[in-house]
This record gives structure tokens, C-alpha cells and sequence, in this order.
């Protein structure tokens, strides 16, 4: 039970501290929140990615594992909330919004710290290799989704490229496998534009939860938010059995699996068209529903 309260002094409220001090902040000054976003995405998270596959020290069969689990969660979730959402009538924009939600997970700023605690520094860094290909999927299917809901299918494909995230991943991983380190002065500005990343994303947040309403749309969010946090997670045992993957690493993967809605799907909601609302209103339901659900499955893992 210490451990359960744990996770939520020292890993939930920081997160809802920062986006309460946006929440603040938009009250009072109004800030539009699409130049932050956009911010994010050509600028910060891909700086992460490439900072983080950068400096990865994990095998490569390990690696390759957990990054395939990542990316048969995403494809088994988007199948699923799409079967879901034809059958529950939802038009083409919410459709595109739910699929957003069911799909992109917080592995980074809430699952790399979740994990850290959980795990210690070994959990963290196979986090890490989970977060980084799912923000891969985020910046690349995630730009597809969300701007499905409002454009052409071409156009929406065509966004993708236009999102700097999988160059960085692809400069990331070349400087990984050559064993090549960056300039002192490259690196040392690569690593603190990364760090600007998530406190930007919970700063799109706070102001987009400022001006969340959940009237009328409580059905739909609960459903995403039940997808993303009890769906997923039992498709990922499977599959990580599958892959052969145990021990620490399997329970990581479940774990990040188990994460509620990624941040980052409100800032493409918003720089892309799709329902901001309705996108937000999940990561908000998700984030406060994941604290009994994450408590629960830490608590079968054994954790604590």
C-alpha cells in the first residue's frame, strides 16, 4: 500500500503540478496553445529521440525485441479502436481522434519515471527503448491520425515527412551502431533541447485541459481511456511471450503498454485539426484512471 502512495507523490503529482501551473497560466494570460506545440514537434522531441538513441547501451536482440512488442501494440490497438469505433457510429474526425488515443502512449515523461521507480535503472532503460519507438509511431502514424480528421488521406500521409522526428531517430540510431560521439558543444545542446521536451508537452496540457469539458462526450472517453489502460496491456502479454521476452524486460514492456494517453496525441490534436477535445478530455480521464489501474498491475508483477 506505502509503495502504491509512492507512485503517486513522487511520479503522478509533479506531472499534475506542471500542467496545474499551465492551467494558472492560461487563465490568466490566454497564451495560444499551437506555437508551443509546434515547438515540440520540429524542435524538442526531436532532440529527445536523437539524444536518446544516441547514448542507448542495451543488445541489439534485446532492443529489437522490445521495439517490435512496441509497434505490434500499436498495430493490435489500432485495429482494435478501429473495429470499436465503426461499431460504436463515431463520425470520420472523432473516429480519427479515437484511434489517436487508443494508440499513442505517455512512455516518456510519465512511463520512463514510473519505470525508474518500479525498476530501478535497468527498468528505465529498457523504458527507454520502448518510449523512443513509440515516439517514432507518435510522430509518424500519430501525424497520420491526426490529420485524418480533418484532410485528404494524401495529405495526411504526406504530413509525416513533413515531421523532422524520424531523421533524428534515424541519425540517432547511425551515431548508436558507429559507435560515434557528437562534438562537446553538439551534444551538450542536443541534451538540453531534449530536456525542454516534456515540460513543453505538459505545458500544452495544462492549457488545453484548461479549456477540457467533458460534457457530452464522457461515453467515448471512457471507452478510449478503458482501451488504452486495460486493452493493451493483456495484448501485451501475449505478444511478449511471443517474442520470447522475460524477466525484467517483459514486465517493462507490459508496463509501458499499460501507460494512458500520450501527451504529445493532444499537441498533434492540436497542431493537426483532429478533436482537441476530445483528445485531451482522454489524457486527462486516462492519466487519473491509470493510478488504480498501474497500482493494480505493479502489484501483480510482484512490484513493492
Amino acid at each position: 500500500m506505502s509503495n502504491f502512495f509512492d507512485i503517486i507523490y513522487n511520479i503522478i503529482a509533479p506531472i499534475f503540478l506542471v500542467a496545474g501551473i499551465s492551467v494558472v497560466v492560461d487563465r490568466v494570460l490566454a497564451p495560444d496553445p499551437r506555437p508551443i506545440s509546434r515547438l515540440a514537434i520540429y524542435l524538442f522531441t526531436p532532440f529527445l529521440v536523437l539524444n536518446s538513441l544516441a547514448s542507448s547501451d542495451l543488445q541489439a536482440g534485446e532492443t529489437g525485441r522490445l521495439a517490435l512488442l512496441a509497434v505490434a501494440v500499436s498495430l493490435g490497438m489500432t485495429v482494435i479502436a478501429w473495429i470499436v469505433a465503426r461499431a460504436a457510429g463515431f463520425d470520420r474526425r472523432l473516429e480519427s481522434a479515437f484511434l489517436l488515443t487508443a494508440v499513442l502512449i505517455n512512455a516518456g515523461n510519465f512511463g520512463l519515471a514510473l519505470n525508474r521507480f518500479a525498476f530501478g535503472a535497468e527498468g528505465e532503460a529498457r523504458a527507454l527503448v520502448f518510449f523512443v519507438v513509440t515516439v517514432v509511431i507518435s510522430n509518424s502514424f500519430g501525424v497520420f491520425l491526426a490529420s485524418r480528421g480533418s484532410t485528404s488521406t494524401r495529405q495526411a500521409f504526406l504530413n509525416v515527412f513533413k515531421i523532422p522526428l524520424p531523421y533524428a531517430a534515424a541519425i540517432g540510431l547511425i551515431l548508436n551502431l558507429t559507435d560515434t560521439e557528437l562534438p562537446v558543444p553538439i551534444a551538450r545542446s542536443t541534451a538540453l533541447l531534449a530536456q525542454a521536451s516534456v515540460p513543453t508537452m505538459l505545458t500544452v496540457l495544462g492549457i488545453q485541459l484548461s479549456r477540457t469539458s467533458l460534457r457530452g462526450r464522457i461515453g467515448p472517453v471512457l471507452l478510449a481511456s478503458g482501451l488504452r489502460l486495460i486493452v493493451a496491456p493483456l495484448l501485451a502479454v501475449p505478444l511478449a511471450l511471443a517474442l520470447g521476452l522475460s524477466g525484467l524486460t517483459r514486465d517493462v514492456a507490459i508496463v509501458q503498454s499499460a501507460m494512458p494517453v500520450a501527451v504529445v496525441s493532444g499537441v498533434l490534436a492540436t497542431e493537426f485539426g483532429s478533436d482537441a477535445d476530445f483528445v485531451t478530455a482522454t489524457i486527462l480521464v486516462s492519466t487519473l484512471l491509470s493510478i488504480v489501474t498501474l497500482g493494480i498491475l505493479l502489484a501483480l508483477l510482484g512490484v513493492g
